[in-house]
């Protein structure tokens, strides 16, 4: 039975990344469900002593840690996520200073753009939000603008869709209403160099084309479809095709066999054709965003 019990134990150790990985999944999972208390916090330090210092139990207890780790990391995500501080300001109108953090989708009303509020009647604020400025031209994105904005509440629930609740769950809480926006500046750090990729990828693109089929590939490409016109989106639907005009990892698997294949050809050695293929990759994200379709 000990032998028995021993060959379990050495079977667990050598596979032992899955059952972590799948410990912090279930964690993470389960902090969805319910909010970890704060004894969560003492209890993953105790676990992960006895981790260290009881090798017959370590797998188990890692995997234990592993599970309180991802609720502890989940719960407090959710809670940074539910924070708002521009929600009590809901009605009223100031001064806001906020940068552009995607793509600009262009309504029938308004242009909608994901933005992160930086100043507030003059406040320092950091804060995901969702601002609609009027038809017209459309800042880029990285540009920090300062305007005159006013905080509303998003849409409730009508014809089968939560803009609430869509909105909630990435961070967002309240949608800015804004006009007469000025660029006075671009944000640097990663977020400028992803801004700087990205305008590059979109310049690249078949520079010979313009107007709806350069949209169509731009929307392929980045995902971004402000340049189609309503007819064109209704035609994509309608066809079923509207899924191509979003990034997903179809263009992550295109792209990484695109590199391997040119490293093929070159006679590149396999090893440095997988750097290659990662390091494209993580431009490409850099590029269209951390959107949970390209980071799956």
């Amino acid at each position: 039975d000990r032998a028995a019990a021993g060959r379990g134990v050495a079977l667990i150790a050598r596979v032992w990344p899955t059952p972590l990985v799948v410990a912090l999944c279930l964690g993470l999972a389960l902090s969805n469900a319910i909010r970890a208390p704060v004894l969560v916090a003492a209890a993953l330090v105790a676990v992960a002593g006895v981790a260290v210092a009881a090798p017959p139990v370590r797998v188990a207890a890692c995997a234990l840690a592993f599970v309180l780790a991802g609720w502890w990391w989940g719960s407090a995500r959710l809670d940074a996520i539910d924070v708002s501080l521009l929600r009590p300001e809901i009605g009223r109108s100031a001064e806001v200073t906020a940068i552009v953090t995607g793509p600009v989708r262009r309504s029938s009303f308004a242009l909608r753009l994901p933005a992160q509020v930086r100043r507030f009647d003059g406040r320092a604020v950091r804060e995901r939000v969702l601002l609609e400025l009027p038809l017209g031209r459309s800042p880029p994105q990285g540009a920090i603008l300062a305007l005159r904005a006013t905080v509303a509440a998003p849409r409730a629930p009508e014809d089968g869709f939560d803009e609430r609740g869509w909105l909630a769950r990435r961070g967002v809480h309240v949608v800015l209403r804004g006009r007469d926006w000025r660029t006075v500046g671009h944000r640097g750090g990663v977020g400028g160099l992803s801004d700087r990729i990205r305008a590059h990828v979109a310049h690249a693109i078949a520079p010979a084309l313009e107007g709806e089929r350069r949209a169509v590939l731009a929307g392929i490409v980045l995902g971004e479809d402000e340049g189609l016109t309503e007819e064109l989106r209704d035609d994509f639907k309608a066809s079923g095709l509207y899924h191509l005009l979003a990034v997903s990892g179809q263009n992550i698997t295109f792209l990484a066999l695109g590199v391997l294949g040119l490293a093929w050809l070159l006679g590149i050695p396999r090893l440095a054709a997988e750097v290659g293929a990662i390091a494209a990759i993580g431009g490409y994200v850099l590029a269209v965003g951390w959107q949970p379709s390209v980071v799956r």
